[in-house]
């Protein structure tokens, strides 16, 4: 009888052992999933920052590629001339006055530069003289940021 207690115990004890090692493998298992869980959300938080850089460079230089704006704009037959704040001219010979080709002249390299006189005319290239005028119907359109004809969608 004593044998068989002793035994019972000694089964007890071995069981207890056992499940004890049992529940420290699954806090081990379970401590391996938590760090592999924080090296997920590290590398996802690093790649968020990353786009989100990358988004902010490509933001930053749309604003660049954009920055300048169009003061004044002559429109006639042979093409469009803009004048930007920038203090550079873009021609476009044989453009229609349109939008699409006024948004070009944003991306096209200066082929000028000019300066504003006192007097208000441009001093272009500094030789020739332009004198931006709404009264004269000879094709300036845009005068010191404001519109004197409404610009076709097309």
């Amino acid at each position: 009888m004593i044998i068989l207690i002793f035994l019972f115990s000694f089964m007890r004890c071995n069981l207890e052992q056992s499940s004890k090692q049992k529940e420290l493998e699954l806090k081990e298992k379970e401590l391996e999933l938590i760090e592999k869980e924080l090296k997920i959300k590290e590398s996802k938080s690093l790649i968020d920052s990353q786009y989100i850089e990358n988004s902010e460079l490509k933001n930053r230089n749309k604003e660049r590629k954009h920055s300048k704006e169009l003061r004044f704009l002559y429109a006639s037959n042979a093409g469009i001339v803009g004048y930007f704040d920038n203090g550079t001219v873009v021609v476009c010979p044989k453009c229609d006055f349109c939008r699409s080709n006024i948004l070009t002249m944003f991306n096209e390299n200066p082929s000028g530069i000019y300066e504003i006189n006192n007097d208000g005319s441009l001093q272009v290239n500094h030789s020739e003289r332009e004198y931006p005028n709404y009264n004269e119907d000879k094709g300036w359109v845009l005068i010191n940021y404001k519109w004197n004809e409404k610009v076709p969608q097309f």
